[in-house]
């Protein structure tokens, strides 16, 4: 009885097969390319900007934190400076936090368009990244060539 009823679908099944293959042709086969996303935002001019400006901000919020700090060490019993330390705090990791976000949104949207456009340029059907390919050919990694051109957006 469990036969009668996965005939149909197998049957189904392999129908589907046959068609999908009868549409693609054997010299179709899609031209692939990997990046490495994370050394592309890492290596790329405006990836080291964003990190720049991100440890600027960070001093200059550890400067604060460190002149209230200095404060606290002289009169520890100073409720004033306890509270203005830990409101100071959440601030700054809050903005940092936000900033941080921005930056790598920035960075993550100019990338995309350098990516969308060199995949255009270059004939590729898909670039994908190096990160979720199990394994692949150098020969196909374009990381480099995007960081180049990466390199030439003003972000």
């Amino acid at each position: 009885m469990r036969i009668r009823l996965f005939m149909p679908l197998a049957f189904v099944l392999s129908f589907m097969l046959l068609a999908c293959q009868q549409t693609e042709t054997k010299d179709a086969q899609p031209k692939l390319a990997v990046v490495d996303m994370a050394r592309v935002m890492r290596d790329s001019e405006p990836g080291k900007a964003g990190v720049k400006f991100l440890e600027g901000l960070q001093s200059g919020m550890q400067d604060k934190l460190n002149a209230i700090q200095a404060r606290l060490e002289k009169d520890p019993k100073d409720e004033a400076a306890q509270k203005e330390l830990q409101s100071v705090y959440m601030t700054s990791q809050q903005r940092m936090q936000a900033e941080q976000q921005n930056v790598v949104n920035l960075l993550y949207d100019a990338i995309q368009r350098v990516l969308n456009t060199y995949r255009e340029q270059q004939g590729y059907d898909v670039i994908l990244s190096a990160e979720v390919a199990a394994a692949f050919n150098p020969k196909a990694d374009v990381t480099a060539a995007v960081i180049a051109e990466v390199n030439k957006q003003k972000i």
